[in-house]
């Protein structure tokens, strides 16, 4: 599987509208993500490429930053933040949800 920022890419699905860009170390993070949790993280990436905005994602806005969102998956989390205007959805952090909030 093929992401991207800096040359990393996702593969689009053919209905998708959004690109879905990792920042390197969002992907480095997500490479060592455990087996059952990558997994599951690919789900979502998957829809998130659909609509980030979809309510079956259970997203919730971060207070305190303009416009970063969140996504549940167990005890770990996917932070990114949309990009309407071009279409693309920057994933900032992947991580257990107690480090995952740290330096972004």
């Amino acid at each position: 599987m093929k992401k991207q920022l800096s040359g990393k890419k996702l593969p689009e699905s053919p209905k998708s509208g959004y690109r879905i860009l990792f920042q390197k170390s969002a992907y480095k993070e997500y490479q060592g993500l455990p087996q059952g949790i990558k997994s599951r993280a690919d789900d979502v990436l998957l829809i998130l490429s659909i609509n980030p905005f979809l309510e079956i994602l259970k997203f919730k806005k971060i207070r305190g930053k303009g416009n970063h969102y969140r996504i549940r998956i167990g005890d770990y989390r996917i932070i990114y933040t949309p990009q309407n205007d071009c279409l693309i959805v920057r994933i900032i952090r992947i991580g257990h949800r107690k480090d995952v909030y740290r330096h972004f």
